[in-house]
């Protein structure tokens, strides 16, 4: 069967024997993209007339969405160790080569010599590069939010790359301590504001928790958040909930009350946490412990850089850096040691973080989606990435980057 298409006015691009997974199993098909979407999924090996189109042979590989990560310091994290210990900015090719086509970005620890207008800079700078790039207002510590127009209500109606808030802790000192004030009522009130200047933009507005894990507290204020004033459970995203055995039990009640619930792939005994559940051993347990796969994420934390964990009296002197790669090396172990089929585990790197943070047109492989695609082989390594409809990997390595990311391989070489 021949099927016509009209003469595109963008170019096309067509990936011919795809092993479809949208992510669920669709089998071989060939996907056709024009500009930076999907137009059509056809039958394997379709005749296409009076199509000039470049063509990608996925040879019955893997061909699911790209990942989607929810929690990237774009900017670089860390700075809890002087400045020395602040991070880099992140690059595009540091997220291509790891799966990753769609970022959101946020300041996290270091709101003092980092600012909303530099992350809002550096979004607009990753989206020139081609990657799909938003970002939170707000930091980790700071009550109120530092914001780029004043109010976080103003930032996510008027800003299009802002889309919520977040990081943001339920304590003022972060993740080892209780707060000493309004705490997670201040965490409510600025729920409230994302709830409602999302509902006037048409985003999410959501808000990413930052939760202090290593005490009694952990989540339940939040909890108590939601009972008493009703903003809805999915309004907030907890982040890194597998850093502790506590985090994790009250993760998992939130998660059987409809809450999200995200991994963090960074935080293992692998990576200085020693008191972490491994990413994919956490979503195990999640699974057991009655959490629906719908409402299951996974993030990186990426390009961050927090204080390393040891052990002993001394103080950590050396920032743990964040790689952005975590995240696909955690999902892959998901499948391969947790005999998790790719149909089951994508959902929490691609179409459940696009449904919790608004963004429609992510996280499928479907008709007027973009056209954010992985080649995987049967082993889950990465061969080709096409993010906006561009081919950034191929055969594992960049073919396109940032504007400075060659500059800089060529500075390290």
């Amino acid at each position: 069967m021949t099927t016509n298409f009209p003469a595109p006015s963008t170019p096309l691009l067509i990936v011919r024997n795809a092993n479809v997974h949208a992510p669920a199993s669709l089998g071989l098909h060939d996907i056709v993209i024009s500009g930076e979407q999907i137009i059509a999924i056809l039958p394997a090996n379709a005749s296409l007339s009076g199509l000039d189109a470049e063509e990608i042979d996925a040879q019955g590989n893997i061909v699911c969405p790209g990942f989607v990560d929810n929690h990237v310091h774009t900017l670089g994290g860390g700075g809890g160790l002087g400045f020395s210990s602040r991070a880099p900015e992140v690059q595009a090719s540091q997220l291509t080569r790891a799966g990753i086509t769609t970022i959101i970005g946020m300041l996290g620890f270091d709101a003092t010599s980092k600012s909303m207008a530099a992350l809002v800079s550096k979004t607009k700078g990753l989206r020139e590069d081609g990657i799909s790039a938003y970002c939170l207002t707000g930091a980790t510590l700071e009550h109120p939010v530092p914001t780029l127009t004043g109010q976080i209500r103003t930032d996510i109606a008027f800003v299009d790359e802002i889309i919520g808030v977040g990081e943001i802790s339920i304590s003022e000192l972060g993740y080892g301590y209780d707060s000493f004030g309004k705490g997670a009522q201040y965490v409510a009130e600025a729920a409230v504001a994302g709830l409602l200047a999302g509902r006037l933009s048409r985003k999410a507005g959501y808000c990413c928790l930052q939760v202090p894990p290593y005490l009694r507290q952990v989540l339940k204020p939040m909890f108590e958040v939601v009972d008493r004033t009703g903003i809805p459970i999915t309004q907030f995203i907890p982040s890194h909930v597998n850093q502790t055995d506590g985090y994790m039990a009250d993760a998992a009640e939130w998660g059987r009350k409809g809450g999200w619930v995200d991994i963090g792939a960074n935080y293992s005994p692998e990576n200085n946490y020693g008191r972490a559940t491994l990413p994919h051993k956490a979503y195990s347990k999640l699974r057991r412990e009655g959490v629906p796969n719908e409402r299951i994420l996974m993030s990186s934390d990426g390009n961050g850089a927090p204080p390393k964990e040891e052990k002993g009296e001394n103080k950590p002197k050396v920032a743990n850096y964040m790689p952005m790669r975590a995240l696909h090396a955690a999902w892959r172990r998901v499948v391969q040691e947790e005999n998790v089929s790719v149909a089951d585990a994508l959902p929490m790197v691609t179409s459940n973080v696009a449904r919790a943070t608004g963004l429609a047109r992510k996280g499928e492989i479907a008709i007027g989606k973009d056209a954010d695609l992985l080649v995987m082989n049967a082993d889950l390594q990465i061969l080709h990435v096409i993010a906006r409809g561009k081919l950034f990997v191929q055969d594992g390595e960049p073919v396109r980057r940032g504007m400075f990311d060659e500059v800089l391989l060529r500075e390290l070489s």
